[in-house]
């Protein structure tokens, strides 16, 4: 068949059945459109930073860094280059500060600062910036931190030019400076959309109150030397620094991404396949035309050959244009809506913000979407296998393709029951085959839709036949029998859309109910808490200076506690470390507790020597409770005995819970990332608060919170984190909606002709609307109750997936109500739309049915 006869073919198809096409088109773009943008999100956070880094680096390959924030002495540089083997290196300061506005506004930032030599690494970004221009007291801001601030965003011409005035709040310090320049993308590149600041070493120096000090020294090496270069800078390091590759930090962040990224991209999996399904439930509304199509060009001649490629021609146009289309949609998501960076990474690694869109997502995303429009087009070459007969469609009962034998119904009911037992059985041998039992369930769900409707009609006939009054649900039944598949698709649409709603958003709150309970349990060892500003974590040290007793001196407070914290790389790992007073109230949240006795590790702990660690480290390194976990500290490696294992606690790398005295040994300082402060009983929790801040005085850049107000703050920052997957849910939801309103829109307008039938033997416009009420009813319970009870299983597989492959707390609640409530959003939305259709419909003139 020539390319001018398909073209010919396809062209009438789309004139004739212009919605059908578009119904199909739509299922296919919204799949496409979620996974491109899911995918194009979820890389650009990795893919920005590891420009950034590359564009500092330069040509650094390595590099030798400290273990805590406190850095390491800044005259070790010397050392490091008098090394065989090195051309360069270069000394860098980096923190986690607060920058403060002229207007007051404060922005969580990374503060780097770098020497001169820095320079010589040639880096992309680093080649715009002199740093050995800036005055002691100036900094360089990014283009997207000055818009954070409402600053200009102008890049100014020379370093030397207009300056504002701001201060930088670290380490529980305040200091004034000045900005000397606005940097944009033409001129340090990706590194314009960080959350950043950058300064000369020794002026980061002055302000951290780390004289003499760095945390890393990037290393350039000689051709063909860099394991011997490696080899002398770990003997230099001495078991107290690490030697890691110069892009160590971008390897870490993909590590924390990865559970977001999985449990984002599970999300959209749910929705790809809910959008192929609907896509194929489109296709399955006109599967009998397209029989009967077949079937008279068969008669007329046509080579079963040629309508294979006739058929595939049509899926091909179909599957290139949805899927660009869901490129072109994807594409705005992951710009605009998808576009928001996770605010928790920024507490331990310097992120980009670009929207960064690979080869590897446009290609995943198109192939899937083509793929996906051949498979749901391909039902009716079963009419052309071997011994069927060439008439057959004309054969069957009721109007010609439309229908399913009762045996039928049964064996694909007997099918998705097996369907069900086997992915259940799946995961007894096999935990982590969640994705696959999700996709088993959906598919199971489709394929009992037949025996439910079935059932259902039964019953509806029973109650027709036994009350009086229901002659129109009786004319309802009998057009649902007339069209059976149409009806089925209708239903399983329905079903689809139920299904994906309810495993997404219950997966998503049960997600967000764990991290509120874990970070409540954790802020509750103390009323009150004193942190360096937007330190959520707790994991910033600053000086005390008698704080702890000035603190304690106020009026209603009963005890003040040093806590301590931080980050620690841990091969793969940028783990958050936990420290508290054996005297604390709670040393671990309950709730988290995954293996182990919470008395007994609780004991463990308060005595030393033991620590609690992720369940995702534990597994890593083949340890349970009572093994031994050698940790990389400051001070050297240090064994602990393990004394319970957790969740994540809410930081995707894993978390590590010690006692104070351990953690003061083995960091070697006794400065804390936080005061916790409990009140006695029947004291004023924000006069206390009023109180305290009024004892900081000024100067001191620290932040008294309640424990509500913490938690609280740390609430926001999980739903802004788990954000995106309260959008897919959202979009999927609102997409599943209309593709079902639509659907049964576009099939109550075929029967236009029925309807006109019914006029002729006096059928009145108000019962023509009864009966396609009845006829909603029945398809929407059939679908819908299917899908919430295949929904609620897939929801509590979901929630498996999300513990078993990101360590997140996702504790399953039976969300009844909340499917419910999905169900009804979902059946009102369909019967509004459907308002329009099915009144026009019902006043179909009747001469209608004279012209079919």
């Amino acid at each position: 068949m020539r390319l001018s006869a398909l073209l010919y073919f396809y062209g009438r198809r789309l004139r004739t059945r212009p919605v059908q096409e578009l119904l199909a088109g739509l299922g296919i773009t919204i799949g496409v459109a979620l996974v491109f943008a899911v995918q194009v999100a979820n890389n650009s956070i990795t893919d920005a930073s590891s420009q950034i880094a590359r564009g500092i680096a330069g040509t650094a390959s390595l590099q030798l860094r400290s273990r805590d924030a406190g850095g390491f002495d800044g005259h070790l540089i010397d050392r490091v280059r008098r090394l065989p083997g090195i051309v360069t290196s270069a000394p860098i300061l980096d923190q986690n500060a607060t920058l403060v506005g002229p207007s007051g506004k404060r922005v969580a930032v990374y503060l780097a600062g770098a020497a001169p030599s820095l320079l010589a690494l040639e880096g992309s970004i680093t080649q715009n910036i002199a740093l050995h221009n800036l005055s002691n007291s100036g900094i360089i801001l990014p283009s997207a931190t000055a818009k954070a601030l409402g600053l200009p965003s102008t890049i100014l011409q020379a370093v030397s030019g207009p300056s504002s005035r701001t201060s930088l709040q670290v380490r529980g310090v305040q200091t004034p400076v000045r900005i000397m320049a606005v940097l944009g993308p033409e001129a340090i590149g990706p590194l314009s959309g960080a959350m950043a600041v950058l300064a000369p070493l020794g002026l980061v120096q002055r302000i951290t109150g780390l004289h003499g000090r760095v945390t890393r020294i990037l290393v350039t090496t000689r051709p063909g030397q860099e394991r011997s270069v490696r080899r002398e800078l770990t003997v230099l390091a001495g078991g107290h620094l690490d030697v890691e590759s110069a892009n160590q930090d971008v390897k870490l962040l993909k590590r924390a991404v990865t559970p977001n990224s999985e449990a984002t991209g599970f999300f959209a999996l749910v929705s790809a396949i809910v959008g192929l399904l609907l896509a194929f439930n489109a296709m399955l509304l006109t599967v009998p035309e397209r029989r009967r199509t077949l079937t008279d060009l068969r008669i007329q001649g046509a080579r079963p050959a040629q309508l294979v490629k006739m058929l595939l021609f049509q899926a091909l146009c179909l599957g290139v244009l949805a899927s660009l289309a869901g490129l072109l949609v994807g594409d705005l998501l992951a710009r605009g809506l998808f576009h928001a960076t996770p605010s928790y990474l920024t507490a331990a690694f310097p992120l980009g913000t670009q929207t960064v869109i690979g080869l590897r997502p446009v290609a995943i995303s198109f192939v899937g979407g083509v793929t996906a429009a051949c498979l749901a087009a391909a039902s009716p070459l079963l009419d052309l296998r071997h011994g069927h007969a060439v008439d057959a469609v004309y054969q069957d009962g009721g109007e010609p393709g439309q229908a399913l034998s009762g045996r039928t119904h049964v064996w694909l009911g007997v099918a998705g029951g097996t369907l069900v037992l086997a992915t259940s059985g799946l995961l007894v041998f096999w935990s982590s085959a969640v994705v696959i039992a999700t996709i088993g369930l959906a598919l199971a769900a489709l394929l009992m839709i037949p025996l439910c409707f079935r059932l259902l009609m039964g019953l509806a006939e029973t109650i027709a036949i036994r009350m009086p009054g229901m002659n129109m649900l009786l004319v309802a039944l009998r057009a649902l029998r007339a069209t059976t598949l149409r009806s089925l698709a209708l239903a399983a649409t329905g079903a689809i859309a139920v299904f994906g709603s309810v495993v997404a958003e219950g997966s998503h709150q049960d997600l967000l109910h764990g991290l509120y309970r874990d970070y409540s349990q954790y802020v509750a060892t103390a009323d009150v808490w004193i942190v360096n500003n937007n330190d959520y974590l707790g994991t910033q040290s600053f000086s005390v200076n008698g704080l702890p007793a000035r603190v304690a001196a106020v009026d209603g407070v009963a005890s003040v506690r040093s806590y301590q914290g931080g980050f620690l790389d841990f091969e793969d790992r940028r783990i958050w470390v936990i420290a508290r007073t054996a005297t604390a109230p709670e040393m671990i949240p309950q709730s988290q507790l995954e293996e182990g006795s919470l008395a007994l590790a609780t004991a463990r702990l308060r005595t030393g020597g033991w620590i609690v660690v992720s369940q995702q480290i534990a597994k890593a390194h083949h340890i349970r409770p009572g093994g031994t976990l050698v940790l990389p500290t400051p001070t050297g490696a240090v064994p602990y005995r393990v004394a319970a294992t957790t969740t994540n606690l809410g930081w995707s790398s894993g978390a590590i819970i010690l006692n104070a005295k351990d953690y003061s040994r083995a960091w070697a300082t006794t400065a804390p990332s936080a005061l916790e402060v409990s009140i006695r009983p029947g004291t004023g929790i924000l006069a206390v608060r009023r109180a305290i801040e009024r004892v900081l005085g000024p100067g001191v850049a620290l932040k008294v919170q309640t424990s509500g107000e913490r938690a609280a703050q740390a609430d926001a920052l999980a739903r802004q984190g788990l954000g995106r997957m309260s959008q897919i849910s959202l979009l999927l939801m609102i997409a599943a909606a209309l593709a079902m309103a639509a659907a049964m829109g576009a099939a109550i307008w075929q029967r236009r002709a029925t309807l006109a039938s019914l006029r002729i033997q006096s059928f009145t416009p108000r019962q023509l609307r009864s009966i396609l009420l009845y006829e909603s009813a029945l398809v929407l319970a059939t679908g819908c109750l299917t899908g919430a009870i295949a929904g609620i299983y897939g929801h509590l597989l979901s929630d498996r997936f999300l513990r078993l492959t990101t360590g997140f707390p996702a504790p399953f609640r039976l969300g009844g109500l909340q499917a419910v409530g999905i169900t009804s959003v979902i059946v009102i939305t369909a019967l509004t739309v459907l308002i329009v259709p099915g009144y026009v419909a019902s006043k179909a003139p009747p001469r209608l049915a004279l012209q079919e």
